[in-house]
């Protein structure tokens, strides 16, 4: 009897979300407001610092990854010639 209750309540939880979300969904979007020339440029200039910036970061971030990759190649190929 208890499992019937807990899964009922379960039920009506799943039911209300899906709803819910259909709900929402089907709300209509709100109207586009007009933009300002001027702060779609500064917008873009903005956008532009910060792809900027982002490129500039995975590209060091590439040169460190390289850079200990290699460090470890020749700490590797030093260790072995020691070896032998």
């Amino acid at each position: 009897m208890v499992v019937l209750v807990v899964w009922v309540i379960v039920a009506l939880i799943v039911a209300a979300v899906g709803a819910y979300l259909i709900w929402n969904h089907s709300e209509p979007p709100a109207p586009p407001t007009p933009v300002d020339p001027e702060q779609a440029g500064k917008a873009a200039v903005e956008l532009h610092r910060i792809r900027s910036n982002f490129d500039v970061s995975w590209t060091k971030s590439q040169q460190r990854r390289e850079g200990s990759r290699l460090r470890r190649e020749i700490a590797e190929v030093l260790k072995a010639e020691e070896g032998d």
